[in-house]
């Protein structure tokens, strides 16, 4: 068993595809497979794949209903004991970045592995060495810079296909929340994100999956989650930072909501 797999989705993006299929085969770490899924692209990603297809374990081209059901197909597909999700238009850092990842991570038993990112216009999103449920409701890390023990998907479920572009980010949250997997900062930097892909956008539609995502995670806390979404500078927030103990949540909740009763109260009399 190889112990990374390496997956690559890909629609009709036939330059970025092949710039993170060359920043894959030149690795100097050979202890990987490399896996290709194409949602039927017309625009001759199938031949870039076919012209590299010495270095790929297992592509296909085939329709898919959505980005995270072509990674589900290749988790499906992968033997890795971890996997590294670098959708076309992504690409690794240098030739060194896999071996240097492992020989980071030699001995290390965490679950999860992440770094800073490197956008394409060489901008970096740093992000801290000790996650809390704070950030990870706000922003979270990105999966073309995460190795994730495949066991995690096999066990625990495969990424929500209902959700369009935030099923990673529920994904991450459940297994920081419920499961309680190890999350661990590394140094060494694993890829360059495309800024331009679907991670990136921002609309309404996000915060309505991010609602889902929230009901999905936290159940009979999600009300409080999202309420909290929407006042951040409050005790009740602070609290939660490093809290997950759902009395002490809820009995915060009722606090900051009797101290915003009463200050909106006062403000209304020095309105008047």
């Amino acid at each position: 068993m190889k112990i990374l797999s390496i997956i690559t989705i890909n629609k009709n993006n036939a330059v970025g595809l092949k710039k993170t299929i060359q920043s894959v085969i030149c690795q100097t770490y050979t202890d990987f497979e490399y896996i290709i899924i194409d949602g039927v692209s017309e625009d001759g990603s199938v031949e870039i794949i076919r012209k590299y297809i010495d270095n790929i374990n297992y592509w296909i081209s085939e329709p898919d209903t959505g980005i995270y059901n072509a990674m589900n197909k290749g988790i499906l597909k992968a033997q890795g004991e971890y996997c590294l999700f670098l959708n076309s238009g992504d690409w690794l850092v240098s030739p060194e970045t896999i071996d240097n990842v492992f020989r980071e991570i030699s001995g290390n038993p965490s679950d999860i592995f992440y770094s800073d990112r490197i956008n394409c216009n060489n901008t970096i999103v740093r992000y801290p060495n000790k996650l809390t449920i704070d950030f990870l409701l706000n922003t979270s890390i990105s999966h073309q810079n995460t190795l994730i023990k495949r066991s995690l998907f096999l066990e625990h479920g495969l990424y929500n296909e209902e959700l369009r572009i935030s099923s990673d980010k529920e994904f991450f949250l459940s297994e920081f929340w419920k499961y309680k997997s190890v999350f661990y900062h590394i140094d060494t930097n694993i890829a360059f994100f495309d800024i331009h892909g679907i991670g990136s956008q921002k609309s309404k539609a996000r915060f309505a999956e991010h609602v889902i995502v929230y009901k999905n995670v936290f159940q009979e806390l999600a009300n409080m989650v999202i309420e909290n979404h929407n006042f951040r500078n409050t005790i009740y927030y602070y609290i939660m930072m490093d809290s997950a103990d759902t009395k002490l949540l809820i009995c915060s909740l009722r606090i900051y909501r009797m101290l915003f009763k009463i200050a909106k109260h006062i403000f209304s009399i020095f309105k008047n």
